[in-house]
């Protein structure tokens, strides 16, 4: 998920939230139920966004281990620590996707 991901969903959500107090401060339970429904889809955009890199980051690690397999059974050096190093790089990402 990209900044511009993240920043676009937490301004929603700081959205919804003025607009959940300004209803409640108003005794308007429209405007107070659609700030809840606006945070409600900023955290849900948030979280299929996450499973989204996951489901790219396992990839990624998959496709590593799948040439360090291949580098060790060929006795290719190069392509076996380049599979390595996709491996290490998919669980940094996803470190980071937290």
């Amino acid at each position: 998920m990209s900044v511009g991901d993240k920043a676009k969903h937490a301004a929603k959500d700081a959205k919804g939230k003025i607009k959940e107090a300004a209803g409640k401060a108003a005794g308007n339970e429209r405007m107070q139920a659609e700030g809840q429904a606006e945070q409600d889809e900023a955290r849900a955009a948030h979280a299929a966004d996450k499973a989204k890199d996951t489901a790219k980051n396992v990839g990624q690690g998959v496709k590593g281990k799948a040439k360090e397999v291949a580098g060790a059974v060929t006795d290719d050096d190069g392509m076996e620590a380049k599979g390595k190093v996709e491996q290490l790089t998919a669980r940094a990402k996803q470190h980071l996707n937290k």
